[in-house]
């Protein structure tokens, strides 16, 4: 990665960021290390990759997450500072933070002590708080998007898949945006992303770090994300103080309305707990992992780690398993004691553990049983995804129920699947649709239009009489009442008049 990297070393972007070095690469874009030329500060740079330069979708998602960033201000909150395009190459430019990914303190499945883990939590919810007062969904909260510096103060970076209020939806139909172990139930079944998604995959985060492995695994992305649909929370280990494993489970609730209802609210909640647990809620370095300096050491077992999927999936036998035909066909199921001897398949958690300590005496399960149960639930899933999928596409083209107008199409990208999707699309059921001939009209509607025409003529004749009525009123009149007409006449007196 170095060799392809180095060679844009130097590079200055906006005649003003020289890049220097890389920090880190993601799948869209670079993470350079840069110097303001007019500051003289160290500054971060993210780049998007070379085979990236001008292409719409990549650009558009860089322009929403600079505008995004830059419309939160916040100190758990990486400042963007900058940001533009040149020659169909993007990049935003942000504070520089000296510290390292939450991934760090958690190798090995390295746990984090309740004092440790409520500042960083407490730190994180204003964070996810303030995007979400100013219309935010970051829509990827992992451990590699927590910055932890040194003094503990934590910074939340990283809002390239993030959605504001009213934005346009860049995500084509039936894709799910997101990390599938940090995935919300909802996001995983297709919904609209919402700041309480947020909130869940901070839990998934907390129960990661009090626990030192993840709730949920699999061995495919469909899996883990059918796990966070229907699978229970595994009990957290004895050991977490019961103030911090309520907080945790409130995270990780299913449905979105038992959640915290806010990042402020759920400060509320880890500073109670804080209190009754006699720590402290103010940032302050967190302790190294015990593997900082080394390589990761070989998976196997540890005393901190126990098996991630839900311990009722391992206590079928293959008896149980079988089919009914082989059920009624003596010897298909060997006897118990052909299956004892049988070593426990290692790593079928998910997890890279091996078996446990003193867990021989545990049911073994059939690896072709395990397979086919994974297949089963891969395929349910996708069924329901392509099922909710496809509801939202119709949604989206049936005409609004408050304007009986067609809504706007979705986006999708171009690919041949989406060009099938948008041939198979069938036109709104509208009468105003011109690629359908309207309905025939019934006969209640033809009489309502034969008396609103009648009515309206009466109403012309009526007015046009009454305006020739008063015109020649006063000439009919006279000739009707036939007065008399009277003429003067002109009288003297007669001189011979006595």
């Amino acid at each position: 990665m170095n060799s392809r990297l180095n060679t844009r070393t130097g590079t200055v972007l906006g005649g003003r960021y020289k890049l220097l070095t890389p920090i880190a690469q993601g799948g869209m874009g670079e993470v350079w290390k840069a110097r303001d030329a007019e500051t003289g500060r160290l500054v971060a740079a993210k780049v998007l990759k070379t085979e990236l330069f001008g292409e719409e979708l990549p650009l558009s998602r860089l322009r929403i997450e600079a505008k995004n960033s830059m419309s939160i201000q916040h100190p758990n909150i990486a400042n963007v500072q900058d940001s533009g395009e040149e020659d169909g190459r993007g990049w935003i430019v942000m504070e520089l933070v000296e510290g390292r990914p939450l991934t760090h303190y958690l190798k090995g499945g390295t746990r984090i002590a309740s004092e440790d883990l409520v500042p960083l939590l407490t730190q994180v919810a204003m964070a996810l708080g303030a995007a979400a007062d100013a219309g935010i969904v970051h829509r990827d909260i992992k451990p590699a998007n927590i910055l932890v510096r040194p003094d503990g103060i934590v910074k939340l970076t990283d809002f390239g898949i993030s959605r504001s209020t009213g934005q346009i939806d860049l995500t084509a139909a039936g894709m799910v945006m997101g990390t599938a172990q940090y995935l919300p139930p909802e996001q995983a079944m297709g919904e609209t992303a919402t700041a309480l998604g947020d909130l869940y995959a901070l839990g998934v985060i907390a129960y990661e770090a009090i626990a030192g492995r993840r709730p949920f695994t699999g061995s495919t992305q469909v899996d883990i994300a059918f796990a966070h649909v229907n699978d229970p929370v595994p009990p957290l280990p004895a050991d977490v103080p019961a103030p911090m494993a309520e907080v945790i489970l409130h995270l990780l609730e299913k449905t979105p309305s038992k959640r915290p209802e806010s990042g402020l609210a759920l400060v509320r909640e880890l500073a109670a707990a804080a209190k009754t647990m006699g720590v402290s809620v103010e940032a302050h370095p967190l302790p190294e992992p015990p593997n900082a300096e080394g390589a990761t050491p070989p998976e196997g077992p540890s005393t901190a780690q126990a098996p991630v999927r839900h311990v009722r999936r391992r206590t079928l036998p293959d008896a149980m398993l079988a089919t009914p035909e082989a059920l009624t066909r003596p010897g298909t199921v060997p006897p118990p004691a052909t299956l004892a001897p049988e070593p426990a398949p290692v790593g079928v958690e998910g997890t890279g553990a091996g078996a446990r300590p003193g867990a021989t005496g545990d049911p073994v399960v059939s690896p072709a049983s395990v397979d086919d149960e994974r297949a089963q639930r891969r395929a349910a899933l996708s069924r329901r995804l392509k099922k909710r999928a496809e509801e939202r596409a119709e949604q989206a083209l049936a005409p609004s129920a408050k304007t009986g107008k067609p809504r706007r199409a979705p986006w999708l990208s171009i690919s041949p699947a989406n060009a099938a999707i948008g041939a198979a699309a069938v036109p709104a059921a509208t009468k105003y649709n011109r690629s359908r001939v309207a309905p025939p009209l019934t006969t209640a509607q033809r009489a309502a239009r034969a008396i609103v025409f009648l009515v309206i003529l009466i109403s012309i004749i009526a007015i046009i009489a009454f305006a020739i009525h008063n015109m020649l009123g006063s000439l009919t009149s006279i000739l009707g009442e036939g007065r008399p007409v009277l003429e003067e006449v002109h009288t003297w007196p007669s001189p011979w008049a006595v």
